[in-house]
């Protein structure tokens, strides 16, 4: 990188986090509680839900996980992600009814008020810890390559520094998270429409991109790879059936003030969602037509390494910035999620709020540390060889929808018995296709979906 990037850089960076800083501070309370630190006390309003709905669904692995494969397999890469991506959203409002009639403080309690069976709460609130340790160790690999990248540092002092803003901003709680999130949306929002700005002027925008793609390499405007439509769908419908199941998008729902503020959340969110995908896919198909064979050892500097050659420095910091902001808005809900699981969904003498002040920040406090405690495993594992980050997404998206899924959307099937046996076997099945058979997640996600609702049928015939 130029010195003038690196400055750019370096302005953008500092700019972000202290603004973040401020933010996420103004947010923590003096009398809190579970209801206020898990969701807010459910008064968010429509705006701030919105915000914070979109700034969670844009991750690292969307941003840079989809730019990159864009690069590399072109038309492909909508087809298989974002087309899956979107499918899951039309089933969100269904969701709505169901979460906003509970009182639950989390989606592993509502599964034991709604079936009434305790062992499913500490099933999925144990699955929930895997899969959110599993994904944030996406966001710490991005957060380590882009800050890197942007600041000239080592990945290790770089993962350390977002680390600390993760922390921070998770340790007040969603009112706190709601906050930064409304910043990382708008921040992701004006950095991926201005690196498609910048590449779509140098390049004549989708239409003249389509035709240099098609001169200079045809097979990428292939809708499916060639051979591969099944495991394409596959992974589409996986991606889809995990943002429908998804707690992160349920708790936001959950939060909302009302009603109909979860349902425009819905609506609002992803008209801004599509417009960030047409964003990135100018900007990905764009980087392929001026920088076709650039290449790296992992997605994370493949994406450096390609922005660096084609975008100017100011929108090239805004960009890094941007998927700093969508690494942070990710990260936090799955700590806060994470740390629910274990405190107060696992830990059985927890659950009942308490009316003594003390004890419920006591139980707070536990809370905190815990959020600690998993982000640095997850900083820890992010520095190991594992597969790449949309990979992990994809295990741990899947794990998700096998936990939930079913439960949410089967209709007629309240206290229904038999989902602890079905759900129990759905997982050791899926994780046995894809740890010892080496299947694709989505392969194997629908099996393992199908013999658990086949499952759940019969044993809930049962005596």
């Amino acid at each position: 990188m130029t010195l003038q990037s690196n400055i750019l850089g370096l302005l953008a960076f500092g700019g972000y986090g202290l603004t973040l800083i401020l933010l996420a501070g103004q947010a923590f309370q003096w009398k809190e509680n579970r209801r206020t630190f898990y969701l807010g006390g459910r008064s968010i309003s429509l705006w701030p839900s919105v915000g914070s709905f979109g700034a969670t669904w844009m991750s690292a692995a969307s941003l840079l996980g989809y730019t990159v494969l864009l690069h590399q397999q072109g038309y492909t890469a909508f087809t298989t992600s974002v087309n899956g991506w979107m499918l899951g959203l039309p089933l969100l409002p269904l969701a709505i009814v169901r979460l906003r009639k509970s009182r639950a403080l989390s989606l592993p309690q509502w599964l034991e008020d709604r079936y009434g069976d305790e062992r499913l709460r500490l099933l999925s609130a144990l699955g929930l810890m895997v899969v959110y340790t599993v994904y944030l160790v996406i966001q710490f690999r991005a957060f380590g390559a882009i800050v890197g990248s942007m600041l000239d540092i080592g990945r290790g002092m770089a993962s350390l520094l977002v680390y600390l803003f993760v922390l921070y901003t998770t340790f007040g709680g969603l009112s706190s998270v709601v906050r930064s999130d409304g910043l990382n949306l708008m921040v992701i929002v004006v950095a991926v429409t201005a690196s498609a700005w910048a590449i779509g002027s140098q390049t004549g925008w989708l239409p003249s991109i389509h035709q240099s793609i098609r001169a200079n390499d045809p097979s990428l405007l292939r809708p499916w790879p060639e051979g591969g439509g099944f495991g394409s769908f596959a992974m589409a419908l996986g991606w889809g059936l995990g943002v429908a199941a998804n707690p992160q998008y349920c708790i936001r729902l959950m939060s909302c003030r009302n009603r109909r503020t979860a349902a425009f959340t819905v609506a609002i969110s992803s008209l801004v969602i599509a417009w960030i995908y047409l964003c990135l896919t100018i900007t990905g198909l764009g980087a392929k037509v001026m920088m076709p064979f650039v290449t790296g050892p992992s997605q994370e500097a493949l994406f450096s390494r390609l922005m660096e050659a084609t975008l100017p420095p100011l929108p090239l910091a805004m960009l890094m910035v941007g998927v700093l902001a969508a690494a942070v808005s990710t990260a936090n809900s799955q700590l806060l999620l994470a740390a629910s699981s274990f405190c107060y969904d696992l830990q059985g003498e927890g659950r009942i709020p308490s009316q003594d002040p003390m004890e419920e920040d006591d139980f707070l406090f536990r809370n905190r540390v815990a959020v600690g405690a998993i982000a640095t495993v997850a900083l820890f594992l992010s520095h190991l060889p594992l597969p790449g980050i949309l990979q992990l997404g994809r295990y741990s998206w899947s794990m998700v929808a096998l936990c939930f899924l079913l439960p949410l959307y089967m209709p007629g099937i309240s206290g229904r018995k038999g989902l602890f046996g079905a759900m129990g076997s759905a997982l050791l099945t899926y994780n046995c296709l894809v740890w010892f058979f080496q299947m694709a997640p989505e392969i194997a996600m629908l099996p393992s979906l199908v013999m658990e609702g086949l499952l759940w049928w019969f044993l809930g015939r049962k005596p």
